[in-house]
């Protein structure tokens, strides 16, 4: 019986930890999406060229460690996560936002990041089954239109 006991409890937490990780795996791919939006359409960059293992010109780099500092500052990734996400190392992530911080002494610059990361983590954060349940519920309701 007490064997039982224990075997379901490992179960449950087996459980328990791979749905923490479809979340935290959720999130980050929400994370980039939203990254990929506010970035691309601020900076006007490519999307693409945001995630490409090669350096690429100045702007391009630039871009690049703003997206990597809010989404280590504003979505809450460790540096390793932000790393994984962009294909690079976490010292390349520190470095990146420490330029961005450095750069923040520019008022321009600091209230532009100050308005991103106001709107990241919303971006980020919600939740787009519920969003989706939600205007098919409002179609629905107005069918009869």
């Amino acid at each position: 019986m007490l064997q039982a006991s224990l075997s379901s409890t490992l179960k449950m937490r087996r459980r328990t930890a791979a749905s923490h990780e479809a979340l935290e795996s959720l999130r980050h791919r929400q994370a980039r999406i939203a990254i990929d939006l506010a970035i691309s359409n601020v900076f006007g960059v490519d999307a693409g060229s945001l995630w490409s293992c090669s350096r690429g010109v100045r702007d391009i780099a630039e871009a690049r460690q703003v997206a990597m500092y809010l989404a280590h500052v504003c979505c809450r990734m460790t540096l390793t996560e932000v790393g994984a996400m962009f294909g690079r190392d976490r010292t390349t992530v520190a470095h990146g936002c420490l330029k961005v911080e450095y750069r923040r002494d520019d008022p321009s610059f600091d209230r532009a990041l100050d308005i991103l990361g106001w709107a990241m983590p919303t971006l980020v954060l919600r939740n787009p089954i519920r969003d989706r349940i939600n205007a098919i519920k409002a179609n629905e309701d107005h069918e009869w239109l």
